[in-house]
């Protein structure tokens, strides 16, 4: 599986391009910001655009949704918990960037939970449930290449927020908890930062 990782606007928040080297089927995590640069890397590697995918419902990770739903013809899979965060996302951006949004909320939505697989080529991406940042928050593994995008539950240095109305201490913690079953070798993509390892990432937290 070939990973591209893209820092997009003003949070810095990573957007990952992952494709099958092969076929060149692939998908979208995160479409932070910038549609049309995303749009023209896509075109550019002549992928074969299969799901864009949410790890979360906050703005700074789907504010490119909308538009690259309609020039892909694809939904967003999100888990439904975090349906509700999405119809927030202009009001939310516009508090945290100071700024007016044009940007829409994406309206071409399909959900996603742990049932669900994610295939593209010969791979194939594991949806886990870990709310504690947003209730329907997700991470992806792949087994196959020992990959693991973390959203904004881990990151190299830390753990996502839990400070909002809807995050939790709690379930935050169940979450990192999930993930002790896979390898300490496991390279984790996080929704914010470099990448790290899953072993040194949770080491940081002990």
């Amino acid at each position: 599986m070939n990973i591209q990782t893209f820092v997009l606007g003003e949070l810095q928040t990573n957007c990952y391009l992952a494709f099958d080297q092969e076929t060149k089927q692939g998908i979208i995590i995160d479409p932070a910001d910038e549609a049309n640069f995303i749009g023209e890397q896509i075109l550019k590697l002549s992928i074969d655009l299969q799901a864009i995918i949410a790890t979360h419902g906050h703005f700074d990770h789907i504010l490119a949704a909308w538009e690259l739903t309609l020039a892909f013809n694809l939904p967003l899979l999100i888990h439904p918990k975090d349906l509700p965060i999405i119809n927030y996302m202009q009001k939310s951006a516009s508090f945290w960037l100071k700024r007016k949004i044009i940007e829409k909320p994406p309206e071409n939505i399909k959900e996603i939970t742990p049932k669900n697989k994610i295939t593209f080529g010969s791979q194939e991406l594991e949806v886990i449930h870990t709310p504690g940042h947003s209730p329907g928050s997700i991470c992806l593994h792949s087994k196959k290449n020992r990959a693991l995008f973390t959203g904004d539950l881990l990151f190299a240095n830390g753990v996502g927020r839990t400070d909002f109305p809807y995050g939790s201490d709690k379930n935050l913690s169940a979450s990192l908890k999930k993930l002790n079953k896979f390898p300490a070798d496991t390279k984790i993509y996080p929704g914010h930062g470099p990448a790290s390892t899953l072993g040194k990432a949770l080491f940081q937290l002990s």
